[in-house]
């Protein structure tokens, strides 16, 4: 079964010692990346739409995300290469010295004439070995030696691989990794040149050595032992051997252990057996394991038809099949990274006429077979949890807090981990929102020309614990995201970032480390939480008084010169200032209250835009994306600008995209008084040891730091503030439980008070949650009700809000959560309320005449005294590369 390219799956490769078997490949969307279509209107302007092309067909709007209609883990395994048998024999290394082998069969490679330098070779190799084993013996002790006796493996008497199992917190499984597409190929059905173009690239001195590497290891013994970096040296031979024994860690001892297995591989088998050995079981990325998957896979057709400049794909793909998140090396594989594919198909065939295996005129007019590759296609086996929402738990956040430890190869290794997830608030929160999509592609033109898009044919709803989610019946066009976040540890609790693993994550980032990195949805009002609390933090009190009045600001407006500065109108999205109660003298806690925009654009002025920014981050927001650029910000890195080139006065009602994730994590360190706690999902690794036993794996498992990043008294503030807001909602939760929230409303981009991003965010003592509603496709297109809702805009306040309350409710009553009251705060006794607002003064209005000539309209700086107000230019249509902006400016709101 494939699915179609779609991305999220965050895998990780091993791009040293050769090949592993991460499964899965991680797919870069058919989506544009952030800022033009997500700046939605704050009557304050938006920047330039990014440079550069989106991931794989600009404009044409996210990847299709087809799901399985059911909900199953995937289990089991099957085509797997498993031989039995029981023998293990028990060997001392030998030195054979260099037979010339050649995979038609053992010592069928020698020539006359080599006696001499035979002879001087094994001594050589003699002085090497002995230098090599030294050197481990000094690092590995009797480790060393007892290798060196050590029962080894035939190639009948073990499985390449084990299942993996992953387990929520309270013991139920979430999954069952390890199934494999494997499709096992006799060597004699593969000819002598596509043989060697497999390995050419991992081990062009295959039939020249007898399994060892000699160099290599003393090498790497040598490197290892002197503190150098821990380096690998594995010809093929002790590749395959190293599946055999499991054992996966980079170090001399198992260098060691691996010669000797390769050693005993070589006397038993010949050549052509050793390498349809492990071509056969090698992991060559696209869900195939060994050679005859792969062909299909990446060709569509059988190993024995491969021709050489194809096999010779297959051989650069080994040294890193798919992208490696942790460490942001892109691999090999073609589609995802095709300049160094290229780049290793050319050295894979130069190896092979060095090797004397291919001639150099037929080298010199080989082309690379891209006409003959296939599009990429995911497999489901392997790339995520079909019709679960927790795929992208297990296909991100694992994979990258393995990654951390450093274990990449881990999914069919016989793992046992234990996530945090908590299967009872998972289970509550896909009730909410699960749903699955049906995608159709269209294309026009041909070849060069061909450009192609994805549209959304159905979406369908399910039933989850026999009721249908608050979802259903909304437009195909509408999904939803959720976290929720232990906020005392930082243990999350519930994710869901799409209906499995193999799509779009609409929960945290995609893309992750290149320039197309996106994920982000602008925030709105919710925003505003973190604003509230950098002006506490400054020393305004929530009785400090401003005037709601829409102000005109000085910024670039799309009829102005590029150089050029024009007026343009903040004003708060849906209200008239003049209708409010409090007039033109309103409370910060009547301005929380009512989200109004003017007060806060003139708080971010006030304490300056990198200060809300700081604010933020402290709170958990790790990245921000700038509509300047449509890039992301790394707010973890002290050397980011945070300036107003970046982020500008609307910071300060949520013009600037934020993942799902990151705003739970925010929401979880209000919850905890300030302190904050690192979002993780593991919390311990076991493995079975050689009785079959699970074991703790050592250096692995949760280690949670608190951090007090924000006083608390800060904290506290703001949480006595939000907690006066899920009853003005309607959104209560039951049984009196206390409860903070904000809720945001992005318009729409492409149509006039239209909403396209809606969001509620908000926690208890024991839990903290954000809910994302906007559109599958395209970021800046309307989401509205059905009609039997009665149509209209979604609004903050109706399904977000409402998915919200109902998961809350359910996740503490499932959860068994007492009741626990939330911080009230002073009341605005903290800080200064007199003399910092402006709602003493009513600010006059000026009416906005476009582009005029004037002061205003003649290229002024924003250094220039009385220019204080620039706001950053509109930003392009879509949410990446290749968009116009057009429409008016949306706004937010709630």
């Amino acid at each position: 079964m494939t699915t179609p390219p779609a991305p999220g799956s965050a895998r990780a490769s091993a791009p040293s010692d050769g090949p592993g078997k991460p499964p899965g490949p991680s797919v870069r969307p058919d989506r544009p990346g952030p800022g033009g279509d997500r700046a939605g209107r704050t009557s304050g302007g938006h920047g330039p739409a990014p440079a550069g092309p989106a991931p794989l067909r600009p404009g044409a709007g996210r990847a299709p995300v087809p799901s399985a209609a059911g909900r199953a883990s995937v289990g089991g395994v099957t085509g797997r290469a498993t031989v039995g048998g029981t023998n293990r024999t028990t060997v001392l290394p030998t030195s054979k010295g260099a037979d010339g082998d050649h995979p038609d069969g053992k010592n069928s490679g020698k020539s006359p004439g080599r006696k001499g330098k035979g002879w001087r070779r094994k001594w050589r190799s003699i002085v090497l070995a002995s230098a090599a084993i030294v050197v481990m013996l000094a690092g590995g002790g009797l480790i060393g030696v007892t290798y060196l006796y050590d029962s080894v493996p035939e190639p009948a008497d073990f499985s390449p691989n084990e299942n993996t199992f992953v387990y929520s917190a309270d013991g139920e499984q979430i999954a069952k990794l390890g199934g494999e597409n494997r499709e096992i190929v006799p060597m004699s059905r593969l000819s002598d040149e596509v043989k060697v173009a497999l390995i050419a690239g991992e081990d062009k001195n295959f039939f020249n050595h007898s399994g060892i590497d000699l160099w290599g290891i003393a090498r790497a013994a040598w490197n290892n032992l002197t503190g150098g970096e821990t380096q690998g040296a594995s010809t093929i031979t002790q590749q395959y051997a190293r599946n055999a024994a499991k054992d996966l860690e980079v170090t001399y001892a198992r260098k060691l252990r691996e010669a000797v297995m390769a050693r005993r591989l070589e006397e038993e088998h010949s050549k052509d057996e050793i390498l349809g050995f492990y071509v056969n079981t090698v992991w060559f990325g696209r869900g195939s394991s060994g050679v005859g998957a792969a062909a299909k896979a990446y060709f569509n057709r059988s190993a024995s038809q491969l021709t050489v400049e194809q096999a010779a794909v297959l051989g650069a793909v080994l040294k890193q099949p798919e992208p490696n998140d942790y460490d942001g090396t892109k691999g090999y594989d073609p589609h995802l990274s095709p300049d160094a594919a290229r780049t290793r198909w050319n050295y894979v065939l130069d190896n092979m006429v060095e090797m004397g295996r291919l001639d150099p005129q037929k080298r010199a007019a080989m082309v690379y077979p891209d006409k003959t590759l296939r599009k990429y296609s995911a497999r489901s086996g392997e790339t995520g949890i079909q019709g679960t929402g927790t795929g992208f738990v297990i296909n991100k956040y694992v994979e990258r807090e393995m990654a951390a430890w450093g274990i990449t190869d881990w999914r069919n290794k016989g793992y046992r981990i234990t996530t945090t997830i908590n299967s009872k608030a998972q289970k509550a929160l896909e009730a909410q929102l699960y749903r699955t999509f049906e995608w159709k592609e269209t294309c026009k033109g041909k070849g060069d020309e061909k450009e192609c898009t994805n549209d959304v044919v159905k979406a369908v709803d399910h039933k989850v614990d026999g009721a249908y989610t608050k979802i259903k019946g909304y437009p195909k066009n509408v999904i939803a995201a959720g976290v929720a976040i232990d906020p005392r540890n930082g243990r999350i609790l519930a994710y869901y970032g799409g209906a499995d693993g193999t799509g779009i994550d609409y929960a945290g980032k995609i893309n992750e480390g290149t320039i197309w990195e996106d994920g982000g949805h602008p925030p709105a009002s919710s925003f505003k939480v973190y604003t509230l609390a950098a002006a506490i933090d400054a020393g305004i009190s929530l009785k400090s008084t401003w005037d709601p009045t829409p102000i005109v600001a000085t910024g670039k407006k799309r009829n102005c010169d590029k150089y050029k500065l024009c007026p343009y109108e903040v004003e708060n999205a849906g209200r008239d200032a003049g209708s409010l109660k409090c007039k033109r003298k309103c409370t910060l806690q009547d301005v929380t209250r009512l989200s109004l925009n003017v007060p806060f654009f003139k708080i971010a002025k006030k304490i300056e835009p990198k200060n809300v920014v700081a604010m933020a981050h402290a709170a958990g927001i790790d990245t921000m994306w700038a509509v300047s650029d449509g890039k992301a910000r790394d707010l973890t890195k002290p050397e980011t600008d945070t300036s107003r080139a970046s982020f500008d006065y609307q910071v300060g009602f949520g013009q600037y995209p934020i993942t799902v994730l990151d705003h739970a994590t925010g929401m979880a360190t209000f919850a905890n008084h300030g302190v904050y706690n690192k979002p993780h999902v593991v919390l311990r690794v076991e493995k079975k040891d050689e009785n079959g036993k699970y074991r703790l794996v050592p250096n692995t498992g949760e280690v949670s730091k608190a951090e007090r990043r924000i006083r608390q008294e800060v904290a506290d503030e703001v949480t006595g503030m939000l907690k006066q807001l899920p009853k003005s909602y309607y959104r209560a939760l039951a049984g009196g439980r206390q409860a903070a929230a904000k809720t945001g409303t992005w318009e729409s981009k492409v149509q006039d008070k239209a909403h396209s991003n809606v969001w509620t965010v908000g926690y208890t003592p024991q839990i903290a949650s954000a809910i994302w509603v906007g559109n599958v496709k395209n970021a800046s297109d309307p989401i509205y009700r059905p009609a039997a809702l009665g149509g209209g805009n979604i609004t903050s306040v109706g399904l977000p809000a409402e998915i919200w309350q109902g998961f809350m409710n359910q996740a503490h009553a499932d959860m068994k959560l007492p009741l626990e009251p939330l911080a009230n705060g002073t009341n605005g006794k903290l800080g200064e309320s007199e003399g910092v607002g402006d709602g003493v003064e009513p600010s006059k209005k000026p009416k906005p005449d476009g582009c005029k000539p004037m002061p205003l309209c003649l290229g002024a700086s924003p250094n220039v005294p009385g220019n204080a107000d620039l706001v950053p230019s509109p930003s392009t249509g879509g949410q990446g590369p290749g968009h116009t902006p057009p429409g008016p400016l949306p706004s937010a709101s709630d």
